[in-house]
């Protein structure tokens, strides 16, 4: 599967799917906290996690746990139209950051994680495939529909969907998002290790559980929680990524009135800097290439693609299609369709 060509026009293609994505481009303000530390505070926090004090000669960043997690399993209700197990289990990780412990743990409700599992029966033994949600979209039923679970099972397999920090029940507060937060990037960048850390925990848990055979879906941040999951050495079969972002310095700029100092060219500096550390960029892959495939869109506006093809080029990415569009709006589906149903023919999941 080398990369495809994009059909005639797709410069067009790629513009008029693109407008769409101007207006999710930018997170609104209301949804942000402020931070109130002072400018050298900040300065401090971002200087922690410049890449240079992280490299492989010294010490790992991205830290992936050594033995499943205690869980918790709760039957779906026989009324719900769901037909998904919810599984609950600790995150057990440690902030790198020890200035940034107290603050990590006031988000009670991030300090455990969750699993939607959908299987054939308690004793399953059948492939499954692993979905990694997109930004705002960890609710079960949501990614039921954007992963097409249904006929993920009509095909004979189990699914689970992996709930990313901050999202769903993970979530304190509705209005309020805290996964990507320009006025707390060092903050936002524990986040990202954590959401590493836990989807391996996550892995550890699903072999627990008797699956011997797993392969991980991620679209759009979770594509980049996937290529960032490929960075840290993964325990799954195969890591199939949609639309992935790469990088997310574009979404996290600091703004001015986030803060209660003022933005200057400094702290725009530090904060590019800082966030090499949980970019996929700045590392190479812990993981056999053959077993990822990528499919992006030419004119994503949210995940820039850019990146992305910069992304496969430094990895060698052989299995790579770039589909005419933008992040929302794309054209022809059964590119898609085709791509991503041939991959878990070809990885043995279906026949």
């Amino acid at each position: 599967m080398g990369k495809k060509h994009l059909v005639n026009g797709a410069y067009l293609l790629n513009a008029f799917g693109g407008l769409p994505d101007l207006v999710m481009k930018s997170i609104p303000d209301f949804m942000l906290e402020k931070n109130h530390c002072t400018r050298e505070e900040y300065l401090e926090q971002l200087e922690f996690y410049a890449i240079e004090n992280w490299s492989p000669k010294k010490r790992l960043f991205l830290k992936l746990p050594d033995t499943p997690p205690p869980f918790q399993i709760s039957r779906p209700d026989a009324a719900s139209a769901g037909g998904f197990e919810t599984v609950k289990y600790p995150s057990r990780y440690e902030p790198a950051n020890p200035a940034l412990a107290n603050k990590y743990r006031r988000n009670t409700a991030n300090l455990d994680s969750y699993l939607a599992l959908w299987r054939s029966s308690p004793d399953s033994r059948r492939p499954l495939v692993l979905c990694i949600h997109g930004f705002l979209m960890g609710q079960p039923r949501r990614a039921e529909r954007m992963f097409r679970v249904k006929s993920l099972l009509a095909r004979g397999l189990d699914v689970a969907l992996y709930v990313q920090p901050l999202h769903w029940k993970r979530a304190a507060r509705n209005r309020r998002q805290l996964f990507l937060n320009p006025n707390d990037v060092p903050l936002t960048i524990e986040t990202f290790a954590q959401n590493i850390h836990d989807l391996h925990a996550a892995v550890l848990l699903l072999r627990k559980l008797g699956y011997e055979k797993i392969g991980a879906i991620g679209a759009s941040l979770g594509g980049y929680s996937a290529a960032l999951y490929a960075a840290a050495g993964p325990a799954v079969d195969f890591l199939f990524m949609v639309v992935p972002a790469i990088d997310l310095s574009a979404f996290l700029k600091p703004r001015a009135g986030g803060f209660s100092f003022e933005i200057n060219d400094l702290i725009g500096a530090q904060t590019r800097r800082a966030l090499e550390v949980i970019s996929p960029l700045a590392y190479l892959p812990r993981y056999d290439v053959n077993k990822m495939a990528v499919v992006m869109h030419g004119g994503d506006k949210i995940c820039d693609p850019r990146f992305t093809r910069q992304w496969v080029e430094k990895w060698k990415i052989p299995n790579f299609v770039e589909v005419a569009g933008g992040h929302w709006l794309y054209f022809d589906h059964r590119v898609r369709g085709r791509t991503w149903y041939g991959w878990l023919e070809r990885m043995g999941f279906t026949t």
